[in-house]
């Protein structure tokens, strides 16, 4: 196995943001996306004017397919030196070409929704674009559910200046704030990740306590922030006539409310196992309950570290004892150099894997420290390539999976890594520390998903009549968390609703429940991979290649065979995630007692 830790980028544009290549390529995309804004489709769907709808749509996907390669490429370039200017001014023009491209669609869609229903099944039938019906029977669906397209325009633009106006004040407000801890300036992020990972419970607490304060201070603009966020979103909802919060996020995430209810009902009834967890925890810690800055603090000791060859060899052996052809996937990206891994200045934070789906590739972004966590984190976005590595021979169209659905093979792969480490570890310590990091994450997606969930639920419904104060908001909050976490801390985190940059992206409202959704749809896959072994091998191949093409719960009962608006799927995926509770109170049992 090759131990080169950087990517190869130029196989994709040679020379890097100064590159020839790169320039030219998006000098055409632009000359493209200019003929195809002057070539509108033909008013009238008919048999003779079919051929001109067909061209259209499928110079439109290969415009937004060309398009996300140089998105992709150039994203990678920043990632690897944030300091690189002439990246972030290409950064700059695509996401003019990409607002261009939208501006394209929203006239296709207005275009759809007005054509009669047997031309249109003629169209969705036709050779070249039988693969994308799905989506194109989607986005039909959704414009007739919108206002006439001119208004959708109009609301679209004022957004830029309003709706989305509002979560870059956000950004930039909580992004300049510093405090003094510990004799240093701390960014809001550092001072988190101190009352989070430090071992040191004074520490953690005394961190809590500043961040706390910190927000304080920012909690009338963030309030402004989430208040008029909100009450554009329920204008703009009236006038679509949507009586449901839940009805943009429940689109966007293609599953029902029935299918959303079943999970929490599910969650409700069982997580108050996790309190198992928090006692021994906090017995553990020293402490007779656990506080808002305990939940996560480090227990155990996972001091094992691994090269980056060592950790890519871990992953790849035992990846491959589940599913060989995800192994010769991984196997393949270490070789070809997809995987961008070297812990060096001038990078940004974070993992992530992208797509380039003009050459069928992807590329792998993070910095590997040697650690436990960091050899997780390879295998979760080395699983996140393998889900995009299945569907490359499929229209482009039918490779856009929901956010609730993105996180299925790639939590699987971790899942896998997961039971191998655990199983290899020497001690009890070691043994400790790796349920603790399971466990932490059930807490997370159970528990402080469900409270953010609450909340914001709950928000709305009193939004509709009145703005919302700093003190309501905390109510709110706290009322959430007390609820979600079944009364099992002894202190909260009332300003979570500020702290939280989740409450504020616009792109993607709700974005919460889609990530518990998709922990728990990912721990049933893998419950089922576990009990049917080599034999749901080609089931697992035909559920990720069906992600962009299938509702939820029709994916589910296609390679599944669940019904996802029923209890039952729902109780084995937690009941997975929380078997470990158990066993992690009788080992802390066992190391308190030594």
């Amino acid at each position: 196995m090759n131990s080169n830790v950087n990517w190869d980028l130029d196989s994709i544009f040679a020379g890097g943001s100064h590159s020839a290549a790169l320039a030219d390529y998006l000098a055409q995309i632009t000359a493209d996306i200019a003929t195809a804004e002057g070539q509108p489709l033909p008013e009238i769907l008919t048999l003779e004017t079919q051929a001109g709808w067909v061209q259209a749509i499928q110079a439109w996907y290969g415009l937004v397919a060309r398009l996300r390669q140089a998105g992709s490429f150039v994203g990678c370039l920043v990632s690897q030196n944030v300091k690189d200017d002439k990246a972030l001014q290409w950064q700059s023009q695509i996401e003019v070409l990409s607002a261009r491209l939208g501006t394209i669609w929203t006239r296709y869609q207005a275009a759809f929704a007005r054509q009669d229903d047997v031309a249109w099944q003629a169209l969705t039938r036709h050779t070249e674009l039988n693969g994308v019906a799905f989506h194109l029977d989607e986005e039909r669906d959704l414009a007739r559910q919108k206002m006439p397209p001119e208004l959708e325009t109009l609301a679209n633009e004022l957004a830029t200046d309003g709706y989305h106006a509002w979560q870059r004040l956000y950004n930039i407000t909580s992004g300049d704030k510093e405090v003094e801890f510990e004799g240093q300036p701390k960014s809001l992020g550092q001072l988190q990740s101190k009352f989070y990972d430090d071992p040191d419970r004074e520490t953690r607490q005394a961190a809590f306590e500043l961040f706390e304060t910190a927000w304080a201070e920012l909690a009338k603009t963030c309030a402004m922030a989430l208040n008029f966020q909100a009450g554009f979103r329920l204008t703009l909802y009236k006038h679509r006539g949507w009586d449901s919060i839940l009805h943009e996020p429940l689109l966007n995430n293609r599953y029902s409310q029935e299918t959303l209810e079943a999970m929490w009902s599910v969650i409700e009834a069982k997580s108050g196992k996790l309190l198992d967890y928090f006692q021994a925890k906090a017995r553990l810690l020293g402490t007779e309950k656990l506080a808002w800055y305990d939940v996560e603090a480090p227990v155990g000791e996972v001091n094992k570290t691994f090269t980056y060859d060592e950790a890519a060899h871990f992953v790849v052996d035992h990846v491959h004892t589940v599913n060989p052809d995800i192994a010769a996937y991984c196997q393949m990206a270490i070789d070809k150099h997809w995987i961008e891994a070297e812990d060096r200045p001038g990078k940004r934070a974070g993992a992530y894997c992208t797509g380039l789906p003009v050459t069928q590739e992807s590329r792998i972004f993070m910095t590997y420290n040697g650690s436990y966590n960091g050899m997780l984190t390879l295998a979760h976005e080395l699983g996140h390539g393998y889900h995009g590595w299945v569907m490359r021979d499929l229209p482009y169209a039918a490779r856009w999976y929901t956010m609730s659905l993105a996180e299925t093979a790639s939590t699987f792969n971790e899942a896998i890594v997961r039971d191998a480490s655990y199983k290899a570890s020497s001690s009890d310590q070691e043994r400790l520390g790796i349920l603790a990091t399971k466990l932490n994450d059930a807490t997370a997606f159970l528990m402080n998903i469900r409270a953010r969930y609450d909340f914001e639920r709950e928000f709305f419904k009193q939004r509709r009549e009145q703005q919302l104060s700093v003190d309501e908001l905390n109510d709110l909050m706290l009322s959430a968390q007390k609820t979600a976490y079944k009364d099992g801390l002894a202190q909260y985190h009332p300003l979570f609703w500020a702290s939280k940059l989740h409450f504020y992206i616009t792109r993607a409202p709700f974005y919460n429940f889609p990530y518990t959704f998709g922990f728990l749809f990912s721990n049933g896959v893998y419950a089922q991979a576990e009990a049917e072994g080599p034999s749901f091998r080609d089931r697992y191949v035909a559920l990720l290649r069906d992600t962009g093409s299938m509702k939820t719960e029709a994916l589910a009962q296609t390679h599944l065979g669940v019904d996802l608006t029923q209890p039952a799927f729902w109780e084995t995926a937690v009941d997975r995630v929380l078997a470990d509770v158990d066993e992690f109170v009788a080992l802390a049992e066992k190391v308190a007692g030594t």
